[in-house]
């Protein structure tokens, strides 16, 4: 769809009870050096004075669409902003976190200057005040070759970072592929939507021209989800994004690379999380998980390195150990 409205971003930021933090949130969105973008508030049904914040922000500043649903979750109210925007750009920012005074400038230029789908930025994870930087876009954390990339290989490392809001997508990449959050998901949402945009976008670029402030807080209800039936929605995460691939790319050689590319990161994602889940959910997490290794085939997967297969052959009960494997040793 044609943008003629000249929106060149649109910002958006679900809010559930972020009543704390949201004036922050809100005061580093609109005194942007970048001016040209509208900021979609999605309030999901919030019970603090979430909601008494952005009526006030929203009778001050024209640029804030606010839109009230009942309580869905942050990817039901994600995709209600995504299905309003109308920027040529989409970016997503949390509603306790913060942004750089040059975050979308910088975000922007990088797209226009390079031509890429996604633009993103570095973080700097904000701890009760207490900033902490941590050389997220290193082209060592992520190990390609060069700040423009297209290759899937590159793009099987960027998917790694698992966080969508310090990055910018071209709307025409979301809405061509009908990219959206998976509204049943409500742990690990970010997951499904960042592989499948980064698998179809034509080229990634990054900057540390600027950064995007994670207040740290949420990491720790991150883990506390381990501790829950919500560590299952990471199952269904990756099962989202086995479908998707499935029905949805039709060329059989292309299909077949991106089915190499998620078979390579789910293993890794699967014995990561596997650790981290708690007793009383470990069982059934690891039989689901074994479940769906055994139906993944490592043969001529380019993406799949000696230890991303040592670590396959642990996840299905086949591993054995360089000793056990010579006969002395038996």
């Amino acid at each position: 769809m044609e943008n003629k409205n000249g929106i060149k971003v649109s910002v958006i930021v679900p809010v559930y009870n972020a009543g704390k933090y949201l004036k922050q949130c809100l005061d580093s969105i609109l005194n942007q050096t970048f001016k040209d973008f509208e900021v979609i508030c999605v309030n999901d049904g919030s019970t603090d004075n979430s909601a008494e914040i952005l009526e006030k922000y929203k009778k001050q500043d024209s640029r804030i669409i606010l839109i009230s649903q009942e309580n869905a979750g942050v990817s039901a109210a994600r995709n209600t902003a995504l299905d309003r925007a109308q920027g040529d750009y989409i970016a997503f920012v949390d509603s306790d976190d913060y942004i750089k005074k040059n975050f979308l400038s910088a975000l922007y230029a990088t797209a226009q200057d390079t031509g890429a789908d996604i633009t993103a930025s570095d973080i700097v994870y904000d701890k009760d005040g207490r900033l902490q930087g941590n050389n997220y876009l290193s082209r060592q954390t992520f190990k390609v070759k060069e700040p423009l990339f297209s290759t899937n290989q590159d793009k099987a490392r960027f998917v790694k970072s698992k966080v969508i809001c310090n990055k910018l997508y071209r709307a025409k990449l979301l809405n061509n592929n009908n990219i959206r959050f998976v509204r049943d998901v409500k742990f690990g949402e970010d997951i499904y939507f960042l592989f499948v945009a980064s698998m179809l976008a034509s080229s990634i670029a990054l900057t540390r021209k600027t950064c995007y402030y994670y207040r740290i807080n949420k990491a720790a209800s991150t883990y506390g989800a381990f501790s829950s039936n919500l560590v299952f929605d990471l199952i269904k995460s990756l099962d989202n994004i086995n479908e998707y691939i499935h029905s949805e790319i039709e060329n059989e050689d292309i299909r077949k690379e991106y089915f190499d590319l998620f078979h390579s990161f789910a293993i890794n994602m699967f014995y990561a999380w596997i650790r981290e889940v708690a007793e009383p959910y470990k069982t059934e997490f690891k039989n689901m998980v074994e479940e769906r290794m055994k139906k993944i085939s490592l043969e001529n997967n380019d993406f799949v390195d000696s230890k991303t297969r040592r670590r396959y052959e642990k996840l299905t009960g086949t591993y054995e150990s360089f000793w056990n494997k010579l006969a002395i040793f038996r």
